[in-house]
């Protein structure tokens, strides 16, 4: 099937209203007997590239670029810290190269007008009848799809909170961007990418044979509220691990899952990371009022972690699935083992 139809915004609307809860499967991107990768229990279509993509939160932004795919980005959404120094001389928002939304994705409406025929999404919310359309929605319409599938819902549409089983693996990142590049038309540049980060991470686990692994805690406060870990499921606890830790939430599920002072006490982490978030001038150093607020809360004087000074900040956007993972672990390694690197 085609990648997209040429239609006025006013058609695609009311075709995208039209198709909610269809229930079209994959069945229909296959009738040609095209080629297709598999994503989600979707079918995409992996024989002519799409030319005008939108991307959705950092992750997604950044594997198009990753990818070599950037000049067909028509929009951008959401960063969560500035791009790697390789993709942000090619992203010129100020110049609508692509256009620019910083708070997370836009209406459907402002998507459509940018006319893609392709949206990449780091995260479900995305693929919802209240976000930019499921994903069924969207192919009805002739705009193509693909979702990191770490978060692959229990069916297109689900939300954030309605996750399947999914593999939180390294091997599961590498097939995503492996898959993503054979749909962008440059599967050769994907192999490349994901042998490079296959090697940085062997680098790593060769020098990591023996060591004594702390406890980590992978944490935030989102707005100075409640406490939030990166629990298990998620590839942050892969990036732990790898990086020659152990998850000390290993029994919490999800991403940013509520705790209290009174857990983190409990669990007695030898080592507090922090990922700084959100936006596109946010590095490191974002982290910062958090670590202090922990260091400061009395309650906390006596967690290893806190006692021993071992609290450091990282970016969000290296602990979420993408290209950023392999040096996500090496740069956390080299702070849990320094006399190793």
């Amino acid at each position: 099937m085609p990648w997209r139809i040429t239609a006025p915004l006013s058609v695609l609307l009311l075709a995208l209203a039209g198709c909610a809860g269809d229930g079209a499967g994959p069945e229909a991107a296959t009738a040609s007997g095209a080629a297709t990768v598999a994503n989600c229990g979707v079918a995409v279509p992996a024989g002519t590239p799409p030319t005008r993509i939108f991307a959705a939160f950092h992750n997604g932004i950044e594997a198009v670029y990753a990818l070599g795919a950037g000049d067909r980005l028509v929009g951008a959404a959401y960063l969560d810290n500035p791009l790697l120094p390789g993709y942000a001389g090619q992203f010129h928002p100020d110049r609508q190269k692509p256009a620019y939304y910083p708070e997370e994705y836009p209406s459907r409406e402002e998507v459509l007008r940018l006319d893609p025929d392709f949206v990449v999404s780091g995260f479900t919310g995305a693929f919802t009848t209240e976000g930019l359309g499921t994903r069924a929605e969207l192919e009805k319409i002739g705009i193509g799809s693909y979702l990191f599938s770490q978060y692959c819902p229990t069916a297109d549409g689900e939300g954030q909170k309605s996750l399947a089983e999914n593999d939180v693996s390294l091997d599961g990142v590498y097939r995503d961007l492996t898959d993503l590049g054979r749909v962008l038309g440059v599967p050769a540049r994907a192999e490349a990418l994901v042998a490079t980060m296959r090697q940085t991470v062997a680098g790593v686990e060769g020098k990591l044979a023996g060591v004594k692994r702390p406890a980590v805690a992978m944490l935030n406060r989102p707005g100075g509220g409640e406490l939030r870990v990166f629990g298990a499921g998620d590839v942050a606890t892969t990036i732990i691990e790898k990086a020659g830790g152990v998850q000390v939430f290993d029994d919490v599920p999800g991403r940013l899952t509520r705790i209290g002072t009174e857990e983190l006490i409990r669990r007695k982490p030898d080592v507090i990371v922090v990922p700084a978030c959100c936006g596109a001038d946010v590095g490191p150093g974002g982290a910062r009022s958090v670590i202090d607020a922990l260091k400061a809360d009395p309650a906390l004087a006596n967690v290893p972690a806190i006692r021993d000074g071992r609290t450091y900040a990282v970016t969000f956007a290296e602990v979420t699935p993408g290209v950023r993972n392999a040096d996500a672990v090496a740069n956390l390694a080299a702070l849990l083992h320094p006399e190793r690197f």
